[in-house]
């Protein structure tokens, strides 16, 4: 799955909930990454799930909702990504936009590799004729995201409030039916109507080679599926084709619409993007396997005079290579075709699309790079800051000259543990060692806190060495009550002893404090 999947689904986490609710969630679905999902990368299904499950877990919000919010966050940005104008131009209601979707997911598709994108068909409920969408996808539970999707499409390119209901979901069928009602819109004109075209004469104007070399890759064929005309390069690549009672089926599998080629079918959705591939084993073509097969896309057309179907299609490849590994050239292509400026435009976007790719992913890694260095970076000033007095520490970050100076006024504390030579003596193994290093730590953690230049301003820990604490106040900023400070400070230090036991008994009562007063 691309990257702007969970990438939408980061920014609605943290447009809605805050970005600390975001680093929640991606810990408990066991992401480890720092920074944004790459738009273009691929991430495993996996991840996803699991992002979307500690979503319902932490926000306490029901799986359904949170695909809806998602659904409608993942179309605005979409919309923001500049895909604007082209679903604008997609349908003037709801239901031409739902029928042109398919059409949409196969052309993205195409130009982005590895995309396993879902496909849609639109038919209508026979009692009524409400608008069915039919929803196929290899991804289970995210039909609300559909829903999501439809219900902000409908609201903010067509001003048309929908109501959306399931009618079968993938357990009863193979792909989810959902039923699309409009509540409220602006009232659409009726479509004109058309009298048919008396024919004029029912003698051909051009013939069957003419056509076959104008419109080579179409197929023609009755209501048993039996091919009855071919063009020039399907002929050619195709062998198969000019057999006798040779079918449609016997060659083409349907990739869209998602339904079973027939000829009813085919009448019930005549106005619908056919995306046709061919069977394995049927071209005849000198090339790897994976490029042993063709993708056609195109429409399907009714001709009334003779009761056939003539699919008119077009080779759908990502490029100039990918064209020619199929045994194919761009001179098949028809001059009057656009498939050919679409070739080559694909050709020119592929090489836009490694570039943008390429840059993602360094940008990915400068950033990355600079997180290290400002955790790095972090380490070491919190190592200088526990060394030196924070105005010293600035001035030697910066490069800049320490000089000496001189204060009149200073008030000094000396602490130590009464007897501690002796208790090293009673615990010189290595077990009665590990003991008193604990104590240690545990005592002079807490003395640590209080002398917290953030909590402590006037007092300054100069060091430890042994069971001695020293502490300073009226340097390195002189301060008038240096001596109340350091005061204080000891009778906090016997408060906070007394919780450190020894030997059972508390450190407290082993504590003496020494202070040196100079003016």
């Amino acid at each position: 799955m691309y990257g702007f999947v969970n990438y939408a689904l980061e920014l609605l986490v943290i447009q809605t909930f805050g970005e600390e609710t975001w680093e929640t969630i991606k810990k408990n679905a066991e992401v480890q990454m720092e920074g944004q999902f790459l738009v273009r990368q691929i991430y495993e299904d996996e991840l996803t799930y699991n992002l979307i499950f500690a979503a319902v877990e932490v926000l306490n919000i029901p799986a359904n909702t949170i695909l809806e919010l998602f659904g409608k966050t993942f179309f605005e940005f979409c919309q923001d990504s500049g895909y604007d104008k082209i679903l604008q131009v997609l349908g003037a209601t709801p239901r031409d936009f739902l029928q042109n979707l398919d059409a949409l997911h196969d052309h993205l598709g195409t130009l982005y590799p590895g995309m396993k994108a879902p496909s849609f068909r639109c038919t209508e409920r026979p009692e009524d004729g409400a608008l069915v969408l039919h929803y196929y996808s290899d991804r289970p539970g995210l039909e609300h995201i559909v829903i999501g999707i439809v219900k902000t499409v409908a609201s903010k390119l067509h001003d048309t409030e929908v109501e959306i209901e399931i009618l079968k979901t993938k357990e009863e069928c193979d792909h989810v039916q959902f039923l699309i009602t409009e509540k409220s819109g602006p009232e659409r004109p009726l479509p004109l109507q058309i009298d048919e075209i008396e024919t004029l004469s029912l003698e051909p104007k051009v013939s069957a080679t003419t056509f076959c070399r104008v419109f080579p890759f179409h197929i023609m064929f009755d209501r048993d599926l039996k091919i009855v005309q071919t063009g020039s390069t399907v002929a050619r690549v195709i062998p198969k084709v000019t057999e006798d009672n040779c079918r449609v089926t016997d060659i083409l599998d349907p990739i869209r619409p998602h339904l079973e080629l027939t000829f009813e079918n085919i009448l019930s959705h005549i106005n619908t993007i056919y995306v046709l591939k061919t069977r394995y084993g049927v071209m005849q073509v000198d090339a790897p396997p994976e490029y042993r097969f063709m993708r056609l896309k195109g429409q399907m057309l009714y001709v009334p005079e003779s009761d056939f179907v003539v699919f008119l299609g077009y080779p759908s490849v990502m490029n100039l290579d990918d064209l020619t590994r199929r045994g194919l050239y761009i001179s098949d292509i028809p001059l009057h075709d656009a498939t050919r400026d679409l070739v080559l435009m694909s050709e020119q976007f592929e090489a836009d699309y490694k570039l943008t790719r390429n840059l993602e992913i360094l940008t990915d890694k400068l950033q990355q790079t600079y997180r290290e260095l400002d955790s790095e970076k972090k380490k070491t000033d919190e190592l200088l800051y526990s060394v030196l007095p924070i105005s010293v520490a600035n001035e030697l970050r910066h490069r800049r000259p320490v000089p000496a100076r001189r204060y009149d006024s200073v008030t000094l504390l000396f602490s130590g543990i009464y007897g501690f030579s002796a208790y090293c003596a009673a615990n010189a193994d290595s077990n009665g060692a590990m003991k008193i290093v604990k104590m240690l730590n545990k005592l002079y953690t807490k003395f640590d806190d209080l002398t917290d230049p953030k909590l402590n301003p006037n007092i300054y820990k100069v060091e430890t060495v042994g069971d001695k604490y020293m502490a300073v106040s009226g340097l390195p900023e002189p301060c008038i009550s240096h001596a109340k400070n350091i005061a204080k400070l000891a009778l906090d230090m016997m408060e906070l002893g007394s919780s450190v036991i020894f030997d059972g008994s508390p450190v407290v009562s082993s504590l003496r404090f020494e202070f040196l007063m100079e003016f």
